[in-house]
């Protein structure tokens, strides 16, 4: 499992989800289990966990992974991005909020790093994104030149056409379940084309491929639970 850190009322925490099912969640926070019961009339108790003494907040501050070199703004966690509040070429000071994500049940402001202007905006509205996806990029301030990427004569970076057959898989963003499938073996989608529903979160969120391709092999089936980076659909350049 991963391990999110998070600043809440300024002290900082490690948080692991344990377990993700409709119904409750389960998250260690610095070494100590909470059970979250997700809200439904029909639950059933769920049982509550020792030392759980008193609830975490549900307002985090979530700092962005930020490469300053390259103006890049990434997800820090995974989620379903809630707002964007910014356009591309608007000029935003540093501290002003330039999206919200939703993650863990939770909303949590991403804030500008510095005086800049958005470049680019690479996400939607209710669109999943991973921890290190690309949400922004940002111009206006010195970037500097990355360096290039140190590469052996055995590991050559290969054509995007010719990628290796793992990197042509879909994979779920977050827990959750799935609801419906809008594809089938044989079917040619492209990039940006809903392969399926996931129920996340009490949310509904559209997955869509990042490729172009035929659907080789579908990895689940409608009424399955996943997690984080199971596997879903299998696409054949």
């Amino acid at each position: 499992m991963k391990t999110y850190k998070l600043i809440i009322g300024g002290q900082r925490y490690e948080a692991r989800v344990l377990e993700y099912t409709t119904s409750h969640a389960k998250i260690n926070i610095n070494g100590t289990d909470y059970l979250i019961q997700i809200e439904d009339d029909t639950l059933s108790q769920v049982p509550v966990l020792p030392q759980q003494e008193h609830s975490v907040p549900l307002a985090p501050a979530f700092s962005s992974d930020f490469a300053a070199g390259s103006g890049e703004v990434r997800a820090p966690l995974p989620g379903v991005i809630a707002s964007i509040r910014v356009k591309e070429g608007e000029a935003v000071k540093k501290g002003q909020t330039i999206l919200v994500l939703e993650a863990m049940k939770m909303e949590s402001e991403i804030a500008a790093p510095v005086d800049c202007v958005v470049e680019k905006i690479h996400v939607k509205d209710r669109a999943p994104v991973q921890e290190g996806d690309l949400l922004m990029t940002l111009s206006g301030f010195e970037i500097k030149e990355q360096p290039a990427p140190k590469t052996t004569r055995q590991q050559t970076p290969a054509p995007a056409a010719k990628s290796a057959p793992a990197d042509r898989i879909v994979r779920a963003p977050l827990p959750g379940l799935i609801i419906d499938l809008k594809v089938q073996p044989g079917d040619f989608v492209q990039e940006g084309t809903t392969l399926l529903i996931l129920e996340a979160m009490k949310m509904e969120s559209d997955i869509h491929s990042n490729l172009s391709g035929k659907v080789l092999k579908i990895h689940v089936q409608k009424g399955d639970t996943v997690q984080e980076g199971d596997p879903l659909v299998e696409l054949e350049a």
